[in-house]
C-alpha cells in the first residue's frame, strides 16, 4: 500500500473570520493524483498554500511525514528574475540533470526566449511550469496550471505530469485536463471535503446525486421546523417549563436549516442584452494580412473571411500567433498590412479581453453595477441591482463586501455583471474562462447558448469550446488560418495539434499604432463604429477617470493616513498610479481617432 505523505485530523481552517473547511478528516497517500475542486472562495487556493507553508490549522492537527519536500505553481507566479534560464531551472535542485533542463527548455519552446524584453503571461507560466516538472520534490501543488497556456503546451503538460510518479494536488477549472490526470477527486462543499474514488470523469453526477440528497433531507427539515413552531405557538404557553428542552432542540433545527439550505439552487437564466438587429453579414475580409512590423514576416496572409449574424465561432492556436491581435483588426482597433475589410450595418460589439475589465478594489459588487442608486437597466427593465447580482452567484453579504475581498474568479465573475448590462449583438470574448469556477463557467456557458447574436471566442479550455462554438478558426503553421466546420473535438479527432503554429519567442510584438493608421488600406468611407463609439466616449470617460483620480488624491491629503491606515493608503496610491495610466493611454487614443476622423472627413 502507498505510504501516507500527509493525513488531516479534526482539521479546521479559517480565514477573515469565514470557515473554509471544518472537521477535516482526509489522508494524502504517495502517488495520488488528487483534483481538489469547489466554488471560488471555498478554501482551495488556501489549502494548497497551508501545505506549502507547512502551516498549522486553527485547530486539529495536520500531520507531514518528516522530510517531504513539496512544490507548488502558483495561480499568478511572480514575474521571475531571470538572468540565465538554465540556472534558474537548477535551482533548488540538489543534483540538477542539465541535459533534461535543456530538454524541457527546448519542448516548451523556450530556448529563445528573450529575457531582456518583459515576459508575457504564458512564458512566465511555462518557465514556472519547466521548474515544477523538474523539481526534486515528492508532492507537486497546481493550482490553475492551465491558465494563460495554449493548448499545445496543456497536451504536452498532460503527458508529462502522467510520467512523473508523483503524487500530485491539483485545483483546475480545465475539466478536459481533470479527466486525463485524476485519480481521486476532493470536493470542498459546505466547509467539508467529500471524498471520490476514481477519474474525474463522472464527477458532476455524483456531485448532483449528493446535492439532490441533501435538498430533500433540507426540505423535510423545513416542514419539521414548521411544525414544530406551530406546536410553540399553540401550545407553549400551558407547558413551558417542561417544554423547554423541546424549544431548544426547536433553535438548534433553525440553526442547521439555515447552514444546509444554501445548497439548493435556482436555475440561472441568463439572457444577454442584445440591441437591434444586425445585418445578415457582420463583417467580411479581403485577402487580409498582418505584420507586427513592416519588415516583420506576415503572422497570417490571404484572409477571406465571412463572419454571418448568429454565428458561433471558436479561434485556437498557440501563444503569439496571433489570436488577440485578428479580433483586434476585426473590430478595426488595428488596421490590417494589406487587404480589406467590410463591416455590416447596425453591428454593436461588445469586446471582453483577456485581462479583464479592471475592477476598482475600493467598491463593492453593489456600487460597482449601481452607483447611484439600487437599480440597474437590463433587457429594457429596471431590476434591482441585488436581484441582477444574484444571477451571477452573489448573495446580500458578498454584494456589500469591498471588491478587494473578493477571490480572482469573483472579480471576473463581476466583471461578466458589468458586461451583460451593455447592449451589444457582437459578443468577443478573449480567454474568458481563465479563474473562473465550475459554477461561473456553466453560468456563462449557459449565456451565450441563450443570446441570439454572433459570438467570437478564443479559448484553449476544450471542453468550453464543444459546448459554445459551432465553427474554428485554427492559426495553423506556414501562417495560415485555417476554417473548419465543427467543434474542437471534431477538429482534434481529424487533424490533433500538430498543425497549430509554433511561435519563435525570440520575435517581440511592438506595434507602432501610427504606422499602422498612417499605412491602412482599409477600403471603407466612414470610421468602423467601434472608432466612432470610442471618439464620443472617451471625453466622458477620461473625464470620470479625473474625478476618481481626485477623490484618491483627496485621500492622500490626509497627512495621518499612513500611519493611521496603511491599508488604505496603499490601495489608494495604487489606483492613482494604475487611472493616470488609463488617462494617458485613453488620451492617446482619442487623438489618434481624432487626427484619423479629421483626415476620413477632409
Amino acid at each position: 500500500m502507498p505510504k501516507t505523505l500527509i493525513t488531516f485530523k479534526d482539521a479546521k481552517m479559517s480565514q477573515s473570520n469565514k470557515v473554509l473547511l471544518d472537521n477535516l478528516n482526509i489522508s494524502i497517500h504517495q502517488f495520488d493524483r488528487i483534483v481538489l475542486v469547489g466554488k471560488n472562495g471555498c478554501g482551495k487556493s488556501s489549502l494548497l498554500n497551508l501545505l506549502k507553508n507547512k502551516e498549522e490549522c486553527d485547530a486539529g492537527n495536520i500531520w507531514i511525514a518528516p522530510n517531504l519536500k513539496i512544490d507548488y505553481l502558483e495561480q499568478d507566479p511572480p514575474v521571475p528574475s531571470i538572468n540565465n534560464l538554465l540556472e534558474f531551472l537548477s535551482q533548488d535542485n540538489q543534483h540538477p540533470n542539465l541535459s533534461r533542463i535543456k530538454e524541457i527548455i527546448e519542448e516548451l519552446n523556450l530556448k529563445k526566449i528573450n529575457l531582456k524584453y518583459r515576459l508575457s503571461g504564458g512564458e512566465i507560466r511555462k518557465i514556472y511550469i519547466a521548474k515544477l516538472i523538474l523539481s526534486e520534490a515528492e508532492l507537486l501543488l497546481l493550482d490553475e496550471p492551465t491558465n494563460h497556456i495554449d493548448l499545445p503546451t496543456i497536451d504536452w503538460l498532460e503527458k508529462k505530469l502522467l510520467s512523473l510518479n508523483k503524487t500530485l494536488i491539483i485545483v483546475s477549472h480545465d475539466q478536459e485536463f481533470l479527466k486525463k490526470i485524476a485519480t481521486k477527486t476532493f470536493w470542498i462543499h459546505q466547509s467539508q471535503i467529500l471524498k471520490r474514488e476514481g477519474p474525474y470523469e463522472n464527477f458532476q453526477n455524483w456531485a448532483d446525486e449528493i446535492i439532490e440528497v441533501e435538498r430533500i433531507k433540507s426540505n423535510k427539515l423545513k416542514q419539521k421546523i414548521k411544525s414544530e413552531k406551530k406546536w410553540a405557538i399553540e401550545g407553549i404557553s400551558a407547558r413551558r417549563k417542561r417544554n423547554m428542552g423541546r424549544l431548544r432542540d426547536l433553535e438548534k433545527l433553525s440553526k442547521n436549516y439555515e447552514s444546509t439550505k444554501t445548497i439548493v439552487k435556482k436555475p440561472l437564466n441568463i439572457i444577454l442584452n442584445k440591441t437591434n438587429e444586425s445585418a445578415l453579414n457582420i463583417i467580411e475580409t479581403f485577402d487580409l494580412s498582418f505584420s507586427y512590423n513592416i519588415d516583420n514576416e506576415n503572422i497570417f496572409s490571404d484572409l477571406n473571411l465571412k463572419i454571418r449574424r448568429d454565428d458561433r465561432i471558436g479561434i485556437i492556436g498557440a501563444n503569439g500567433s496571433g489570436k488577440s491581435t485578428l479580433v483586434k483588426i476585426l473590430q478595426g482597433i488595428y488596421s490590417p498590412k494589406t487587404g480589406k475589410i467590410k463591416f455590416g450595418e447596425n453591428v454593436n460589439i461588445k469586446y471582453f479581453d483577456q485581462n479583464k475589465e479592471i475592477i476598482n478594489l475600493n467598491k463593492t459588487p453593489w456600487s460597482t453595477l449601481a452607483e447611484d442608486g439600487n437599480h440597474v437597466d437590463f433587457m429594457n427593465e429596471k431590476i434591482h441591482v441585488l436581484s441582477y447580482l444574484k444571477k451571477f452567484l452573489f448573495d446580500e453579504k458578498k454584494s456589500l463586501q469591498k471588491n478587494s475581498t473578493l477571490s480572482g474568479g469573483e472579480r471576473v465573475r463581476l466583471s461578466l455583471a458589468k458586461l451583460f448590462l451593455n447592449k451589444h449583438n457582437f459578443l468577443i470574448l478573449d480567454e474568458p474562462t481563465n479563474d473562473l469556477d465550475f459554477d461561473t463557467l456553466n453560468l456563462l456557458k449557459m449565456a451565450i447558448k441563450n443570446y441570439d447574436g454572433t459570438v467570437l471566442i478564443i479559448s484553449h479550455d476544450r471542453f468550453f469550446l464543444d459546448n459554445t462554438i459551432e465553427k474554428l478558426l485554427v492559426f495553423e503553421n506556414n501562417n495560415r488560418i485555417l476554417k473548419h466546420e465543427g467543434n474542437f473535438t471534431d477538429y482534434f479527432k481529424k487533424f490533433g495539434l500538430g498543425k497549430l503554429k509554433i511561435v519563435e519567442n525570440n520575435v517581440k510584438h511592438k506595434i507602432s499604432h501610427k504606422k499602422i493608421i498612417s499605412k491602412t488600406v482599409i477600403n471603407k468611407k466612414k470610421m468602423s463604429f467601434k472608432d466612432s463609439y470610442d471618439l464620443k466616449m472617451l471625453p466622458l470617460k477620461i473625464a470620470k477617470l479625473e474625478k476618481e483620480l481626485k477623490e484618491y488624491e483627496t485621500i492622500l491629503n490626509d497627512k495621518n493616513l499612513f500611519k493611521n491606515d496603511r491599508k488604505t493608503f496603499d490601495i489608494a496610491a495604487i489606483e492613482i498610479t494604475h487611472i493616470k495610466k488609463i488617462i494617458n493611454e485613453s488620451e492617446n487614443k482619442w487623438l489618434e481617432l481624432q487626427i484619423l476622423n479629421d483626415e476620413i472627413n477632409n
